[in-house]
């Protein structure tokens, strides 16, 4: 093969070995993989969130509270946590987060000081990041963002009477990315390449 073709060839391939960088994934939807859990002992996993955008989609009602856990792995962080979408007359959505993959506090008798953070949300935070929100929520342990590695449990209710039906995007960021083999591999056909041309001009 000569070395025009391997370039050609390296270019080609040089896309499918990069990671994806720019993942979006819905992680969990109450409309198709059923009700999030009520128990705040057992709360629904989502796993290991990948690298970008996952969005978690559920409908709250007055006196019910859903729990869900997750994983962010090492080398990595949240670092947002979008409000997508927001549908309800009672702007009166609760957040509350803790570390562990169980919800530690208990919602009938809770004592904010052992929440790591909480944010009341509604329709005016859609398209904003409610994380630093979280952090600062008055009297909870608090937090800066970005959250580092680890398992992170959520409490989500509803305060108000109406129904509220939610999109909440957590976005999982790679801080100090590690080279790759796409990297790698991309780095050296440009190298290549501009030597390549730079060979072919006229003297």
């Amino acid at each position: 093969m000569n070395l025009k073709k391997m370039i050609c060839l390296s270019l080609v391939m040089c896309p499918l070995a990069l990671p994806g960088l720019l993942v979006a994934a819905v992680v969990w939807d109450e409309a198709i993989d059923g009700s999030l859990s009520t128990d705040r002992q057992t709360p629904t996993d989502f796993g290991s969130l990948s690298v970008g955008s996952n969005d978690a989609i559920g409908t709250t009602v007055s006196g019910i509270s859903k729990f869900f856990t997750f994983n962010i792995g090492a080398n990595e962080e949240l670092s947002a946590l979008i409000v997508e979408d927001w549908d309800s007359a009672d702007d009166l959505g609760f957040l509350g987060i803790v570390t562990g993959d169980t919800f530690t506090v208990d919602p009938a008798n809770p004592n904010v000081t052992d929440l790591l953070g909480y944010v009341h949300y509604g329709e005016l935070d859609v398209n904003q990041d409610i994380l630093p929100s979280m952090g600062q929520g008055p009297g909870s342990q608090g937090f800066t963002p970005p959250l580092g590695p680890g398992d992170y449990s959520f409490w989500v209710r509803q305060g108000g009477a109406d129904a509220a039906t939610w999109d909440l995007n957590f976005v999982v960021t790679t801080p100090i990315p590690e080279p790759t083999a796409g990297w790698i591999l991309c780095s050296g056909t440009i190298a290549l390449l501009t030597w390549w041309r730079s060979k072919r001009k006229p003297a």
